[in-house]
């Protein structure tokens, strides 16, 4: 059985922006998707501690 991820757009597009980021196209191989996915994943959270923290220090 295969697994298969239904992805948002906007997860699309922020994993495609780290493939260009790192200057990877079309000719991207799986193992680069595969890196710009857990890249994308791990930005995200941070990002979203990042702005819980900030709503606390601001209470």
């Amino acid at each position: 059985m295969a697994n298969v991820h239904i992805k948002s757009e906007e997860r699309r597009e922020h994993e495609a922006y780290v493939m260009e980021s790192f200057g990877k196209g079309s000719g991207a191989t799986s193992e680069d998707r595969e890196a710009a996915e857990v890249i994308a994943a791990r930005s995200r959270e941070a990002y979203n501690t990042m702005k819980k923290m900030e709503g606390k220090k601001n209470a």
